[in-house]
Formats: C-alpha cells, structure tokens, sequence
C-alpha cells in the first residue's frame, strides 16, 4: 500500500513542468474562488502525492490568492486517525484531509467533512469519473471528496513467460489443454503452480497477503462470488458460502506466493515485481507506469488486463479493487473551508489532473477522468495504451471495501481473521465465524438503524457490468 513515515513539511512551490494552459472548466472556478477572497490554507497529505501539486498550487495562487501554504505530510494508514482526532478537538486548524474515500461516512458522521455540491455550482463544476467510480466521492447522495488518485488494481502477467513456446508447449503437455489467459482465479492459481519455481527466484503470485492489505484482495474474491458483507437489515454475512470461497479462494495462493509474502507490503514486493521474480499479481495500477517508464527488467514484457473472475455465483463475474482511492476532503469546521472547497476543485479538472496523474516520471497518482483515457491524452505516455486499457476495464468493474460508517473497526477485524487464517493459526472456517462474531458486535456499537440507511447507498455503488467491453 501506498504509506510512509509522517513528518511536517512546508509545502514548496516550484512549478510543475509543460503545464497545460487553463480552459473554461478552470476558468469557471478561478472567477468563483476570487469572489471568495484569498487564503493561506493548511492540509494534511502524504509528501508522495504532493509532489506533483506545488506547480497547480502557485498558479492558483496567482490567479486567487488561495494557495496551500503549508502541508503536514502524514502517511495515507494514519490519516483517517488525525482526522478523528480534528473532530474530536473541533480546532479547525487543518482545511482539508488527503484520505482514502472510505473515510467519508465515518467522517460525516462525525460532522468533519463539508459537502462540496454547493461549491461545484457556483463554479459551474461537474465531476466526472470513469463508469460508476464517481459515488466512491459520495454520501447519501452528496458529493464529500475531490479525487486525486484511481489507485485500482488490474491483471499483470510476465508476457515472456506466458508468450514463451518453450513454455507454452511444456503446460499443454502437463495439462493436457492450451495455456490461457486466467478467466477465473482457478486459472490464475493453475498458472502461477505452473510457473513457480522458488529455486529460481521466481514465484506464481505476488499479490499481497500482509496484514494491512489482505482484506482489499478478499473483497474481490467475495464480490466475483456474487457476496456481499451485509444483508440488508445491516447483519454480516461473513459465514455464507460465497464468504467462505472467498476465504479458500484466498489462502489457495499461498501456495504460489513467497513464504514471506505475510510480512510484505508494496516496500517489499514492488522490487520483486519490477524485477521480473513474479509472475501474476493483481496490483496497484501506478506500478504500470512505474515498470513502463522505466529501465528494469520487466520493461515492455508484461501483459495487462483485468483480473480474472469467478463462476461461483453460477455466472462469470469479474470485479476489481480500488483501496484506498484517494481523496481530499474539506474540513467542516475550517474558517477556510470555501477556499479549501475550490481548491480542491481546480485540482480535480480534467486539464490539471492530467498534469497530476500524467507526469512521467511521479506516477504515484493513477488515472481516473475519462478523458485521462481519451486518445493523444499524456497519460498514456505514462502507462502505455496496453496499460490504460487495463486500467479501464478495470475501473469499470472496480468495488470499495465497506462503504460505511466504522470502516475502520470493520477492517482490522477482518484483516486480523485474514493473517491468522494465512499463517494457520486458524482454518478458514473458523477465522470467517470470528469475523462474523466481530462484525455482530461493532454493528451493536454503531448502531444497525444507521448502518440500514447506509447499505443501499454502499450498494449502488458497485458495477453495472460483470464482465466490461474489451
């Protein structure tokens, strides 16, 4: 996951290099901000994604008067506590929060985040992202985040190995069948026992089974199942058989994976990845641009998709992950929230997020616009056609992690249940039951009238597809 050590930082304001020139949508928004009056704002976003702001930064400085003077630079997992913690102490000193979206009923709910829909109005401003990835920023319908990062995970193979005859030939000898492409994640398993060879560095899987990660990999495999984690009276359903296949979907890769891979995050296994030591993963789609744009072994040999499916449900569906999708959210109780709102929005058009997600070489922001995909956009220069591709079929059939309030409480009870099942201290049965037993007792403490009215929105939230156009 995207994480580091938290340090305070002032933010710099050197420009960012062949930015485009302000259009309409830009200039809508400037003509609103200036009605406002000027702000020296104060926000709290990790250093990795504000480097590519200083430059939209100082020209809506010059063009307002309302600029980010100063950016607490705190890594994405501990965020979501600072944020708590402003609500709590009710001091107003941050404008904004750089969190992941799934923040936003938690956040609400603690009367922190500003709906933004007034803002957007008044400077003529519509939000567009790629198929239903836009109610990622929403809440009972209003819109409480500005996107920053796409952050969802498609299909990367090793197109040497797959594109191999050598190799092709000798798993239609073994299988009795032609090798390809996975469709489901019993062909992926299939393919990476195929080609994981620990003797020689290389292993079938590299996606990741750490703490902090493994339930983002679980939602995909309960959502391809046709599950979903409540039923509609907010009671969980961790211990139904899609659950369950979600569970032994999820350990049958540690038998294709390093036997280290429990302690690894992106730190780890992004070296091995660019490296060319695995051979399949699902993973964060900014390690595209990472290996296209670069000189490492794994240039231009990998093939990208989007991640296989299941039949489980008794038709083929396939999702992807997108955690955490990045966003930043207005502090309610700032006395600069209406300079923070339009802020946030001249970061979020499609020329100046272009600028940010387009860059060659800081591609820690991932596509998301539409027009991020749309032909000669830059972008694409970056993650190469094959790449945005992936990517967008993958946003189209992309899911969150639970939508509602207690967001937090409900994942560490999951991830904990994950990594004792993974190192088998529990068996999957029995790690889903305590998960179960978990969940029951943190929807007594937030309340089930609450959670009832959020599930439907949490709902609408997932794709309209199963399987997305090629």
């Amino acid at each position: 996951m995207k994480g580091a050590a938290a340090t305070a930082v002032a933010a710099p304001l050197a420009l960012n290099g062949g930015m485009a020139e302000a259009g309409p949508e830009e200039d809508r928004i400037v003509k609103a901000a200036k009605k406002i009056g000027p702000a020296a704002l104060n926000g709290m976003m990790w250093s990795l994604y504000w480097r590519n702001y200083p430059g939209l930064n100082k020209k809506f400085q010059g063009l307002t008067g309302i600029y980010m003077k100063k950016v607490n630079d705190v890594p994405n997992l501990l965020i979501p506590q600072r944020a708590m913690a402003e609500a709590i102490s009710r001091s107003g000193k941050f404008d904004f929060f750089h969190v992941e979206s799934m923040m936003i009923p938690s956040l609400v709910a603690a009367g922190l985040a500003e709906p933004l829909d007034g803002y957007m109005k008044d400077a003529g401003f519509d939000l567009k992202m790629v198929g239903n990835f836009k109610k990622f920023m929403t809440y009972k319908d209003k819109t409480y985040a500005m996107p920053t990062d796409g952050n969802v995970c498609p299909q990367l193979i090793r197109k040497d190995l797959f594109e191999d005859p050598d190799e092709r030939k000798a798993f239609a000898d073994k299988h009795g069948k032609p090798m390809k492409w996975p469709v489901t994640f019993e062909d992926e398993v299939e393919l990476c026992k195929f080609f994981h060879r620990p003797d020689k560095d290389l292993y079938g899987s590299g996606s990741l089974r750490d703490k902090a990660n493994s339930s983002f990999w679980y939602w995909q495999y309960l959502y391809a199942a046709g599950g979903f984690p409540f039923n509609d009276d907010a009671e969980p359903t961790l211990n139904t058989p899609a659950a369950l296949y979600a569970m032994d979907t999820y350990l049958s890769y540690k038998q294709v994976s390093h036997p280290e891979a429990a302690a690894w995050g992106s730190p780890q296994m992004i070296p091995r990845l660019v490296g060319g030591k695995i051979f399949s993963c699902q993973y964060w789609d900014g390690i595209i641009g990472k290996i296209e744009a670069g000189k490492f072994p794994t240039t231009g040999k990998m093939l990208y998709d989007i991640p296989p499916g299941s039949r489980f449900s008794g038709r083929l569906i396939h999702r992807a992950f997108s955690a955490p999708v990045m966003g930043i959210i207005v502090n309610k109780l700032s006395p600069r929230k209406k300079q923070a709102a339009m802020w946030a929005l001249y970061m979020s058009t499609s020329k100046n997020s272009t600028e940010v997600v387009g860059h060659p070489t800081m591609t820690f922001h991932d596509p998301w616009h539409p027009d991020h995909f749309k032909d000669g956009n830059k972008t694409a220069k970056v993650y190469t056609a094959k790449g945005m591709k992936a990517i967008k079929r993958s946003l189209l059939v992309t899911c969150p992690p639970p939508y509602v309030t207690g967001y937090p409480e409900f994942k560490e009870a999951i991830d904990q249940n994950l990594s004792e099942a993974y190192s088998g201290r529990k068996t999957g049965k029995q790690a889903m039951k305590d998960t179960q037993d978990r969940w029951t007792k943190i929807v007594r403490k937030i309340g089930k009238r609450r959670l009832k009215k959020e599930i439907p929105y949490y709902k609408a939230m997932m794709p309209t597809m199963d399987v997305p156009p090629v």
